[in-house]
């Protein structure tokens, strides 16, 4: 299980589905404002991630962990941004996953297959597992290709 907590605002669903995927307790809902997200994350000392600009203002305010998202940035941008500012791990483990639906904790029920402990919902690797890994891949390249370009130009 992943230590650092995340939760995200409504435009980037995609990307809680991603971070659950890598093991991350990210809370997501498309019904959340601004004032929910705020307390959420001061309760629970969650990092916000967020496309709007105001509320990750206001969090900063509050003294809470902001990570703002450009609209021109595209999922491997962000994980490889995120990675290298909170040290997430970009490699996918269903050992460690979580539900993408939910956020539950996911339970092995034979060499292949996962159960959320909290939906219910079934989890195997098939055929998707390569998109997730060439996705992750191209995302730990953009850190490693950044890293490089930052050495040559010192």
């Amino acid at each position: 299980m992943q230590s650092q907590k995340f939760i995200v605002d409504a435009m980037l669903g995609k990307l809680a589905r991603w971070l659950r995927i890598l093991g991350y307790d990210t809370l997501y809902s498309n019904n959340y404002e601004d004032w929910k997200i705020l307390k959420i994350a001061e309760e629970t000392k969650r990092v916000i991630i967020t496309r709007d600009r105001g509320l990750c203002i206001r969090a900063r305010k509050k003294n809470l962990e902001c990570f703002f998202v450009y609209s021109s940035e595209d999922l491997i941008d962000i994980l490889a941004k995120l990675s290298k500012k909170y040290k997430i791990d970009l490699n996918a483990d269903p050992n460690f996953s979580r539900c993408t639906e939910c956020n539950g904790v996911l339970e092995k029920i034979d060499d292949n297959k996962w159960k959320c402990t909290k939906c219910g919902k079934e989890y195997w690797k098939g055929s998707h597992w390569r998109t997730i890994e060439n996705t992750l891949i191209k995302a730990r390249s953009k850190i490693k290709n950044n890293e490089s370009r930052a050495i040559s130009s010192s």
